[in-house]
This record gives structure tokens, C-alpha cells and sequence, in this order.
């Protein structure tokens, strides 16, 4: 009876603290879906680009269609990048991207800017079915994924950035990571939907190359 009693006051526990929060279960529930869709997706394309930048393929400048084309990522992706309007933009399969012109619910771009640095996927909810809880989704990725990565929270889609040195944050133990990090600003406020995720096991083998 102990073990039924603690169990039942988790339970509503948690359910109180879901509608306190996101207003109901519902949107609780949709929103972790989000969340777990979108972080599957950047992975997707991070697993083929590490593949890419071990091999050198990867040069200031290089664009996903180029990597669509050497078949890096899954082949749903590839093909749906090579039939792209915009062909150096994934329209995310997850949030109902379909070539040639239906962008869906979110938008990756690959950040290739500067010879040394490790290579950024850029996200962007902006313009796309998923535009109103694009600050929410950037503000729990963040979260997520910051012992594995590093955010460039003020980046957008038409200027990406990249270039520059990265400054330590506030409070961050040096790492020989940061060599390999472009410049990076991390803002709480600066939650528009669009963001640069640079990931930390990218090693010294796996970094833009000079363009031929």
C-alpha cells in the first residue's frame, strides 16, 4: 500500500507540473514529440557529416547538395536534397518536408565557413509550419544538447556566421575543443527559432579543409 500511495503521488505530481507548465498533457506531449523529432533530424545530418569531414570532403564552401550527391546521409535525404528548389537546404522529413518546395516545419543548412572549424548544422524553424514554437524548440534543444555541444544562438539562415574565435562563456573550463570552434554568442534572450548546433566529438580529422 506504501509503494501504491508513493506511485499515485508521482503521477499526479508530474500531471500537475505538465498543465502548470504547457497548459495540459496535450501540449506536453506534442512538445516532447517536437523536440525528440527535431534532435533526431540534427543527428541525421551530423552522422554524415562527420563521415564527410574525416574524409576531407568538407571545404569552405561545400553545401549539403554536395553531400546529398556523395550519398553521406540517409537516402530519403539525399534524394529529397537533390530535388530541392534551394538545394543547400534540408526540408526536414520529420515535419513534413517534401521536395521541391515544401519546407515543412524546419530547415537545416550546413555551416562550412572557415578552414579548422568544425562544421555547424544550422536549424531554423522561421517561415516554416512550425514558426510559432520555433523559441520554445530552440530554448529546450539548447538545453539538451549542451553537454554534447555548443549553440550559436544568434545566427540566422542567410548569415550564418562561422568565422571568428571562439570565447569561452562564463564560468566554461578551457577545453581543446575551443580551437576548433568558430565564434559563438549564447544569449537566453535570443530565442528565435533559428540557431548553429557545433557539435564537441567532432575530432581534430573532422574540420573544414581549404577549398581547392
Amino acid at each position: 500500500m506504501p509503494q501504491l500511495i508513493a506511485m499515485i503521488i508521482v503521477v499526479v505530481g508530474a500531471m500537475i507540473y505538465m498543465f502548470q507548465t504547457f497548459g495540459g498533457t496535450g501540449d506536453k506531449i506534442e512538445g516532447i514529440a517536437q523536440k525528440t523529432s527535431v534532435i533526431t533530424e540534427i543527428n541525421n545530418i551530423k552522422n554524415g557529416l562527420k563521415l564527410a569531414a574525416r574524409s576531407g570532403d568538407i571545404k569552405v564552401g561545400t553545401t549539403l547538395e554536395e553531400l546529398a550527391t556523395l550519398k553521406y546521409f540517409p537516402e530519403q535525404i539525399n534524394d529529397q536534397i537533390d530535388k530541392n528548389t534551394e538545394k543547400s537546404e534540408y526540408y526536414a522529413i520529420s515535419f513534413g518536408g517534401q521536395a521541391p518546395a515544401t519546407k515543412g516545419g524546419m530547415i537545416i543548412k550546413l555551416v562550412a565557413v572557415t578552414e579548422g572549424k568544425i562544421p555547424g548544422i544550422l536549424v531554423s524553424f522561421k517561415d516554416t509550419t512550425l514558426a510559432d514554437s520555433g523559441a520554445f524548440l530552440e530554448s529546450q534543444i539548447a538545453n539538451d544538447l549542451k553537454a554534447v555541444a555548443r549553440l550559436d544562438r544568434t545566427a540566422k539562415i542567410d548569415t550564418p556566421k562561422g568565422t571568428g574565435n571562439y570565447a569561452k562563456l562564463t564560468g566554461e573550463e578551457e577545453s581543446t575543443i575551443h580551437a576548433r570552434l568558430p565564434e559563438i554568442t549564447q544569449t537566453e534572450t535570443e530565442a528565435d527559432g533559428e540557431f548553429v548546433v557545433y557539435f564537441n566529438d567532432f575530432g581534430a580529422n573532422e574540420v573544414v579543409v581549404k577549398a581547392d
